[in-house]
Protein backbone atom coordinates (compact mmCIF):
# COMPACT_ATOMS: atom_id res chain seq x y z
CA UNK A 1 0.00 0.00 0.00
CA UNK A 2 1.44 3.24 -0.90
CA UNK A 3 2.25 5.94 1.94
CA UNK A 4 1.64 9.37 1.58
CA UNK A 5 4.50 11.69 2.80
CA UNK A 6 3.57 14.83 4.89
CA UNK A 7 6.12 17.83 4.67
CA UNK A 8 7.95 16.65 7.80
CA UNK A 9 8.35 13.41 7.29
CA UNK A 10 9.82 13.81 4.36
CA UNK A 11 12.30 16.52 5.87
CA UNK A 12 12.85 13.20 8.27
CA UNK A 13 13.24 10.62 5.53
CA UNK A 14 14.92 11.68 2.54
CA UNK A 15 18.50 11.55 3.49
CA UNK A 16 17.74 7.97 5.13
CA UNK A 17 16.43 7.15 1.53
CA UNK A 18 17.48 9.14 -1.14
CA UNK A 19 15.17 6.86 -3.68
CA UNK A 20 11.99 6.88 -1.49
CA UNK A 21 9.83 8.90 -4.01
CA UNK A 22 11.85 6.94 -7.10
CA UNK A 23 11.78 3.15 -6.36
CA UNK A 24 8.31 1.62 -5.89
CA UNK A 25 9.86 -0.57 -3.50
CA UNK A 26 9.70 1.98 -0.89
CA UNK A 27 5.89 2.51 -1.23
CA UNK A 28 6.32 6.26 -0.97
CA UNK A 29 4.65 9.04 -2.90
CA UNK A 30 3.90 12.86 -1.92
CA UNK A 31 1.82 15.86 -3.75
CA UNK A 32 3.39 18.67 -5.50
CA UNK A 33 2.21 21.09 -2.87
CA UNK A 34 4.15 19.65 -0.23
CA UNK A 35 6.86 19.60 -2.56
CA UNK A 36 6.67 23.22 -3.56
CA UNK A 37 6.43 23.60 0.71
CA UNK A 38 9.57 22.00 1.22
CA UNK A 39 11.56 24.19 -0.93
CA UNK A 40 9.70 27.96 -0.94
CA UNK A 41 9.29 28.34 2.47
CA UNK A 42 11.88 30.30 4.32
CA UNK A 43 11.90 28.22 7.43
CA UNK A 44 12.88 25.41 5.63
CA UNK A 45 15.21 27.25 3.85
CA UNK A 46 17.00 28.12 7.02
CA UNK A 47 16.75 24.90 8.98
CA UNK A 48 17.41 22.11 6.24
CA UNK A 49 19.79 23.89 3.66
CA UNK A 50 20.51 20.24 2.57
CA UNK A 51 17.41 20.02 1.46
CA UNK A 52 18.11 21.78 -2.12
CA UNK A 53 20.39 18.50 -2.85
CA UNK A 54 17.14 16.19 -3.01
CA UNK A 55 15.11 18.50 -5.34
CA UNK A 56 15.17 16.19 -8.15
CA UNK A 57 14.56 12.89 -6.27
CA UNK A 58 11.22 14.37 -4.28
CA UNK A 59 8.91 13.30 -7.70
CA UNK A 60 4.80 13.64 -7.26
CA UNK A 61 2.26 12.30 -8.05
CA UNK A 62 0.33 13.35 -11.36
CA UNK A 63 -2.30 15.74 -10.92
CA UNK A 64 -4.80 13.36 -12.00
CA UNK A 65 -4.01 11.08 -9.13
CA UNK A 66 -4.34 13.91 -6.77
CA UNK A 67 -7.55 15.88 -7.93
CA UNK A 68 -9.80 13.19 -8.88
CA UNK A 69 -13.86 13.29 -8.39
CA UNK A 70 -13.30 11.60 -4.95
CA UNK A 71 -10.83 13.82 -3.88
CA UNK A 72 -12.93 16.89 -4.60
CA UNK A 73 -15.82 15.13 -2.51
CA UNK A 74 -13.36 14.63 0.64
CA UNK A 75 -11.77 18.05 0.71
CA UNK A 76 -15.02 19.37 0.30
CA UNK A 77 -16.11 17.72 3.27
CA UNK A 78 -12.80 18.03 4.68
CA UNK A 79 -13.23 22.14 4.38
CA UNK A 80 -16.91 21.93 5.93
CA UNK A 81 -15.49 20.18 9.24
CA UNK A 82 -12.81 22.55 9.58
CA UNK A 83 -14.79 25.72 9.00
CA UNK A 84 -17.54 24.49 11.40
CA UNK A 85 -14.88 24.09 14.09
CA UNK A 86 -15.15 20.47 14.67
CA UNK A 87 -14.00 19.60 17.75
CA UNK A 88 -10.67 17.09 18.44
CA UNK A 89 -11.92 14.19 21.13
CA UNK A 90 -8.76 13.90 22.27
CA UNK A 91 -7.61 17.70 23.51
CA UNK A 92 -11.15 19.10 23.44
CA UNK A 93 -9.90 21.57 21.07
CA UNK A 94 -10.79 22.74 17.58
CA UNK A 95 -8.87 21.32 15.01
CA UNK A 96 -6.69 24.09 12.67
CA UNK A 97 -5.12 22.53 10.06
CA UNK A 98 -3.52 24.25 6.78
CA UNK A 99 -4.25 24.06 3.24
CA UNK A 100 -1.75 21.45 2.74
CA UNK A 101 -3.26 19.28 5.64
CA UNK A 102 -6.37 19.41 3.89
CA UNK A 103 -5.24 18.10 0.71
CA UNK A 104 -3.20 15.76 2.04
CA UNK A 105 -6.07 13.69 3.73
CA UNK A 106 -8.43 14.55 0.69
CA UNK A 107 -5.89 12.66 -1.49
CA UNK A 108 -4.96 9.94 0.92
CA UNK A 109 -8.54 9.16 0.97
CA UNK A 110 -10.03 9.61 -2.78
CA UNK A 111 -6.57 7.01 -3.65
CA UNK A 112 -6.90 4.51 -0.55
CA UNK A 113 -3.08 5.38 0.77
CA UNK A 114 -1.80 5.68 4.38
CA UNK A 115 -0.16 8.50 5.25
CA UNK A 116 3.07 9.28 7.23
CA UNK A 117 2.89 12.33 9.72
CA UNK A 118 4.26 13.41 13.38
CA UNK A 119 1.51 15.48 13.34
CA UNK A 120 -0.74 14.52 15.67
CA UNK A 121 -3.61 16.36 14.64
CA UNK A 122 -3.70 16.11 11.12
CA UNK A 123 -3.50 11.85 11.79
CA UNK A 124 -6.24 12.01 14.75
CA UNK A 125 -8.36 14.13 12.13
CA UNK A 126 -8.60 11.84 9.71
CA UNK A 127 -9.48 9.07 11.79
CA UNK A 128 -11.65 10.65 14.19
CA UNK A 129 -13.77 11.70 10.88
CA UNK A 130 -13.09 9.43 8.58
CA UNK A 131 -12.29 6.40 10.25
CA UNK A 132 -13.96 3.85 8.28
CA UNK A 133 -12.09 5.39 4.38
CA UNK A 134 -9.07 6.44 6.47
CA UNK A 135 -6.29 3.55 5.65
CA UNK A 136 -3.89 4.87 8.81
CA UNK A 137 -0.95 6.48 9.12
CA UNK A 138 2.85 5.02 9.97
CA UNK A 139 5.74 7.05 11.71
CA UNK A 140 8.89 7.88 9.77
CA UNK A 141 10.79 5.60 11.97
CA UNK A 142 7.98 2.86 11.05
CA UNK A 143 9.20 3.43 7.62
CA UNK A 144 12.27 3.09 8.46
CA UNK A 145 11.40 -0.04 10.55
CA UNK A 146 10.10 -1.36 7.42
CA UNK A 147 12.77 -0.26 5.00
CA UNK A 148 15.37 -2.50 7.12
CA UNK A 149 12.92 -5.53 7.15
CA UNK A 150 12.62 -5.24 3.58
CA UNK A 151 16.19 -4.53 2.62
CA UNK A 152 15.61 -1.48 1.21
CA UNK A 153 18.42 0.15 3.64
CA UNK A 154 21.12 -1.36 5.55
CA UNK A 155 21.80 0.75 8.78
CA UNK A 156 24.99 2.42 9.70
CA UNK A 157 26.84 5.24 11.62
CA UNK A 158 25.80 7.92 8.74
CA UNK A 159 22.02 7.36 8.60
CA UNK A 160 22.41 7.28 12.52
CA UNK A 161 23.22 10.44 12.13
CA UNK A 162 20.80 11.53 10.26
CA UNK A 163 18.48 10.10 12.71
CA UNK A 164 19.83 11.51 15.54
CA UNK A 165 19.33 15.21 13.86
CA UNK A 166 15.48 14.75 14.41
CA UNK A 167 16.16 15.34 17.91
CA UNK A 168 18.22 18.31 17.42
CA UNK A 169 15.94 19.20 14.81
CA UNK A 170 12.83 19.18 17.65
CA UNK A 171 11.28 16.60 15.26
CA UNK A 172 7.51 15.43 16.19
CA UNK A 173 8.29 12.02 18.72
CA UNK A 174 8.12 9.00 17.44
CA UNK A 175 5.88 6.09 18.78
CA UNK A 176 7.38 3.84 21.39
CA UNK A 177 6.68 0.29 20.10
CA UNK A 178 8.66 1.51 17.00
CA UNK A 179 11.57 2.95 18.97
CA UNK A 180 11.61 -0.94 20.55
CA UNK A 181 11.46 -2.24 16.71
CA UNK A 182 14.42 -0.18 15.80
CA UNK A 183 16.63 -1.32 18.45
CA UNK A 184 15.70 -4.96 17.61
CA UNK A 185 16.54 -4.55 14.47
CA UNK A 186 19.45 -2.17 14.39
CA UNK A 187 20.82 -3.29 17.81
CA UNK A 188 20.92 0.61 18.36
CA UNK A 189 19.15 2.88 20.70
CA UNK A 190 16.70 5.33 19.17
CA UNK A 191 18.59 8.64 19.66
CA UNK A 192 15.44 10.49 20.26
CA UNK A 193 12.43 10.65 22.06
Amino acid sequence: MNTLCDTSSILMLIRIAPDMFIDHRYECCTIRLVREEIFRTQKFKAKYPWRINFKEKIQCLPTNRVRNDDFDIYFDAVESLIEHGTINKKKGSEFDLSYVDKVIIACALANGYRITTGDEDLRTFARQEFGNDFKGWISPLGLINRWIRNNLIQWDDSLHDYLSDWARDDEHPQPHRQKIAFKELTGRRYPGS
